[in-house]
């Protein structure tokens, strides 16, 4: 009888405080290290008890404007320390916190504006912490009103005291903060996190990763989104280690930033999705005398994790002493505060090879020699079990893909005051995904997600899949590319339509490359897309963390705003 699709994690969860607050307070009790921020000006230190005198400030200018237990505050900075301390000062209240993108990271103020103003308006937030050029904005905008009272920027600090106040008692079943999806539009969905699951995940984390005292972390992810926020810099206050941040603008524009803190701090673990490890490989330049051999976890999660990837950054850096295990590719999700399934320390890349015919016609796994590559994601992390179930939740068999369901001590309360979508996702203690995927001798393999499976003459294509053969065609921007279906009621199936960036202007080179992209799917993948459309660098939407907006470049594409 073959295995049930199931997985339960046999490490034990052990945490050691009740709430985030209670962590901070160890932490500087101990005078622990912290946080160190490299940006512009050069580096600015502090330590956790740095950052709790920075908290009760920011707690002591937050109660004074009226702010108390419970009431809902949008923390809108940039990564920095200010960002950090206004966050613990909510906490410290008892308040709750909601941290969302500054708007550098979207287009124009007037579309920032319209999603802050939804986001505002879904927690019922009046208080906004910020900084002057968000509070002119927001204050001339009629998208607000009366309905956000205070907006509070780093210079209403000067001439407060870092003294104690008075201060409610935090329990870990209270509301730690809300994270609301990155690049939300339409109705917003508030991830409500509690303490308690802050902590246990933090936990999970640094069991998993093995974390040290002799741990050093390097990070540009943006501090708003959960895998900065909860990996980097909460699981860095209940886990103590010494973290260094620059601002993911920074990186974005020179990719080998990354790799110089890291050498520079001689650090031993950094994060970041796929795209960045591409990034470093195609754009960082002059490396040759940075040395990498401290580097010991290479963290890949937040979107599709591909082999080919993982090869290309390995072999890239070899020289500068980069080991050839130091991916570590991971799963995880905001609903579930962060982190679901790691690889184990001994053995840290599964690469299962697929045969593609009967994954995408039975929904099956079977392994074949020169199979396609999917990478294993790892196990269950502490405190949590995972199942594959079918629509109807019947477990499924150890091979067959299914949707992939959470069971963990760090899963979400539910979104905020939506219990309607919140009654859709938890179902009878778990977490519904949304993501699609197999175990296989007690290892995830993420497929896809169920929302974005493309479905074309009876094969369930993967946008993942077209995505990668698409974005390593010469002339085509790797990680900027975006593959969806269309519905076409002539033929009765879906079109599979792929948008392109490249740096090619002239059209001739525009047609050539888009047949081009249509020989190697056929080539590769045995499909022909539909249509394939060029666009400018930077065109194809993404998250404010870097994962493709497929439903929205289907939207832009429709309006022809893609060019």
């Amino acid at each position: 009888m073959a295995t049930l699709a199931e997985a339960t994690s046999t490490a034990p969860l052990v945490t050691a405080h009740d709430s985030l607050v209670a962590a901070l307070e160890r932490c500087a009790h101990d005078d622990a290290p912290y946080l160190t921020v490299h940006g512009a000006k050069g580096a600015s230190r502090r330590s956790a008890k740095d950052a709790l005198a920075g908290a009760y400030r920011w707690a002591k200018l937050l109660s004074a404007c009226g702010t108390s237990k419970g009431d809902r505050v949008l923390v809108l900075l940039p990564t920095g320390h200010a960002f950090a301390e206004a966050l613990f000062g909510a906490m410290l209240l008892g308040a709750i916190p909601v941290p969302l993108a500054s708007p550098m990271t979207f287009g124009s103020v007037d579309r920032y504006l319209e999603n802050l103003g939804r986001i505002a308006k879904s927690c019922g937030a009046r208080t906004i912490v910020t900084y002057p050029r968000i509070r002119d904005a927001v204050s001339a905008s009629p998208l607000f009103g009366a309905s956000v009272g205070r907006v509070l920027v780093e210079a209403d600090l000067d001439g407060l005291a870092a003294t104690p106040l008075r201060l409610p008692s935090i329990a870990g079943a209270d509301t730690a903060f809300l994270q609301y999806t990155s690049g939300t539009t339409g109705r917003p969905k508030g991830v409500v996190i509690s303490h308690r699951a802050i902590v246990a995940n933090a936990s999970a984390i640094a069991d998993g990763l093995q974390l040290g005292a002799d741990d050093v972390g390097v990070s540009w992810l943006p501090m708003f989104h959960d895998m900065g926020l909860i990996g980097v810099l909460l699981t860095s206050i209940c886990h103590p280690y010494p973290v260094h941040a620059m601002p993911p603008e920074s990186f974005v524009m020179q990719p080998r930033r990354w790799l110089e803190l890291v050498a520079r701090e001689r650090a031993t673990m950094s994060a970041a999705p796929n795209f960045a490890y591409d990034l470093c490989v195609t754009r960082a330049r002059d490396t040759a005398e940075l040395r990498l051999d401290t580097w010991r976890l290479a963290l890949n999660g937040a979107e599709a994790v591909h082999a080919s990837t993982l090869a290309r950054f390995a072999a890239r850096f070899a020289e500068n002493g980069l080991s050839a295990d130091v991916s570590l590719p991971v799963y995880g999700l905001a609903e579930a505060t962060l982190a679901v399934t790691f690889p184990p320390m001994c053995h840290k890349t599964a690469i299962f090879g697929a045969d593609r015919d009967v994954l995408e016609r039975d929904g099956r796994a079977v392994l074949r020699g020169d199979g396609h590559p999917i990478v294993g994601v790892g196990r269950p992390v502490a405190g949590t079990s995972i199942q594959i179930t079918a629509p109807s939740g019947a477990v499924l068999r150890e091979g067959e893909v299914g949707e992939i369901r959470v069971r963990s001590a760090s899963s979400m309360d539910g979104y905020f005051g939506d219990d309607a979508a919140s009654a859709e996702v938890l179902v009878d203690g778990q977490l519904r995904t949304g993501d699609l995927g197999f175990l296989d001798q007690g290892t995830l393999y993420v497929t896809g997600r169920a929302k974005d499976l493309i479905i074309k003459g009876g094969r369930n294509l993967c946008p993942w899949d077209v995505e990668r053969v698409a974005g390593e065609i010469d002339g085509v921007r790797q990680g900027g590319v975006a593959a969806f279906g269309r519905a076409n009621a002539r033929t009765g199936t879906e079109d599979l339509v792929v948008v392109a960036e490249t740096l090619h202007a002239d059209t001739t080179r525009r047609e050539l490359l888009a047949k081009a992209i249509q020989a190697e799917l056929l080539e590769v993948l045995g499909v022909k897309p539909d249509e394939v459309r060029l666009c400018g660098v930077g065109k194809v939407p993404r998250t404010t963390s870097g994962k493709i907006r497929r439903r929205e470049c289907a939207r832009l594409l429709a309006v022809s705003e893609l060019g």
